[in-house]
């Protein structure tokens, strides 16, 4: 566990952040026609920041010694916690006393929750649900938006292709400039007779195209990648 001077550090950093990045961008608004999330978001932080110290009063009125009144019902929710403990030892550098977890608990919970600009503002059950859907609602989200992204291309490449293919004449007669269209190669009638190559067959031009395709593709992505993370340079090799 992190000690409250080291959270507090890079806590308030992260927060004080955030807060320049938004004042930055709405610098030049009127303060009537910046949006409400970006107005309550501002003032959340404000707050955060405000609670992060306590007032040594608070502190000296607080006993140094909690009692925590242990039921079934309270021990079986420690039992569940101690066993998540020793499958994770690392998390407590495997002490598993009693006062231990529970110091555990609520450090987790403020640090993750209660100053986490993300999660503070959210209700028990948004909380749970968020908690519950995190993993999946990430990855379901960026699929969603892969495939939509495929979809998109396919069906640009489809039409384009098919009125490409209308227009690529067959030949032309010199003498009176007549142009001969040949018929669609897109069509049932084609693909029924003929078939046609796809990626999956080692053996032909299109398979062999499309994996040279997959590598230059592959490398593009790398040099994007690249890109981005030197700021837009790039060396000349």
């Amino acid at each position: 566990m992190k000690d409250a001077i080291e959270f507090k550090t890079s806590q308030m950093k992260a927060l004080i952040k955030r807060r320049n990045v938004l004042n930055k961008k709405y610098d030049t608004t009127l303060p009537e026609d910046i949006p409400l999330e970006v107005k309550s978001e501002l003032e959340f932080i404000e707050n955060l920041l405000n609670e992060f110290d306590i007032n040594q009063l608070i502190f000296d009125e607080r006993p140094t010694m909690i009692g925590i009144k242990n039921s079934r019902d309270e021990e079986w929710y420690f039992q569940q916690m101690k066993h998540w403990i020793e499958r994770h030892p690392n998390a407590l550098n495997a002490k598993f006393s009693r006062s231990s977890v529970y110091k555990f608990a609520l450090h987790f919970f403020v640090e993750n929750i209660a100053l986490n600009a993300n999660n503070a503002r959210l209700n028990y059950s948004e909380l749970a649900q968020k908690v519950n859907d995190a993993n999946s609602t990430k990855s379901d989200s960026k699929l969603t938006a892969q495939l939509a992204n495929v979809e998109n291309l396919l069906g640009f490449l489809l039409t384009m292709q098919q009125r490409q293919l209308e227009y690529i004449p067959e030949g032309i007669n010199l003498e009176n400039g007549f142009v001969k269209y040949a018929i669609n190669p897109i069509n049932p009638t084609e693909f029924q007779q003929f078939g046609t190559p796809t990626e999956l067959n080692p053996n032909n031009e299109l398979a062999q195209s499309y994996e040279e395709y997959k590598k230059i593709r592959s490398r593009d992505k790398q040099l994007i990648k690249k890109y981005h993370q030197t700021g837009g340079q790039l060396d000349d090799d």
